[in-house]
């Protein structure tokens, strides 16, 4: 996220150290333990999930520019590096479920009826998400600029990669597989 200041080494380092200030021997010493952690890690997973899926399939319809994702401010940026429409349907799936979180954690608070939404975390939230994320980029707020009408996608094997040109579309550019290359992939 910062490469000027986090090298591999330091990230290393900054895991290491957080891998033991978390316990995590501490989550598993029990059953109860356990399934507590991997529900409220549920709370989190179904949301994400959620956001990823729609934006792929629903949103993005499977067409991504592959050689954009890896661009520095390419089409993919949003509003400063960040999607906004992301984070809000996350936060969106998940925040009902917190109730019931805390209440698996402590089992004295009164939370009403809220914590039977978390019974079925993973469901709720990643459905909850897609609903979200998909009419937030439907009919709200639009990302044209991420949307691209034919999917770019990396040489396969056996393909020769275009040379782009400085100023000249890559779209435009064509990759030529010979007969030999062919035979050698084994696509004839």
């Amino acid at each position: 996220m910062s490469p000027k200041y986090i090298n591999i080494f330091r990230a290393t380092v900054f895991v290491a150290i957080f891998c033991v200030v978390s316990t995590p021997w501490n989550i598993i010493k029990n059953a109860a333990g356990l399934l507590a952690f991997l529900s409220g890690y549920s709370c989190f997973m179904g949301p994400l999930a959620g956001v990823m899926i729609c934006d792929y399939y629903l949103i993005k319809k499977c067409k991504l520019d592959v050689d954009e994702l890896y661009t520095d401010r390419g089409i993919y940026w949003y509003n400063g590096g960040w999607n906004w429409r992301a984070y809000v349907s996350f936060i969106i799936g998940f925040a009902p479920l917190m109730p019931g979180f805390a209440k698996s954690i402590d089992h004295s608070l009164n939370i009403g009826g809220a914590w039977k939404i978390y019974s079925f975390a993973w469901t709720f939230g990643f459905f909850t998400s897609v609903f979200v994320h998909y009419i937030l980029c439907t009919y709200i707020s639009v990302p044209t600029k991420s949307l691209v009408e034919i999917a770019v996608y990396p040489p396969q094997l056996g393909e020769e990669a275009p040379s782009i040109i400085e100023g000249e579309d890559a779209a435009s550019k064509s990759t030529q597989v010979t007969a030999k290359e062919k035979e050698a992939a084994g696509m004839v």
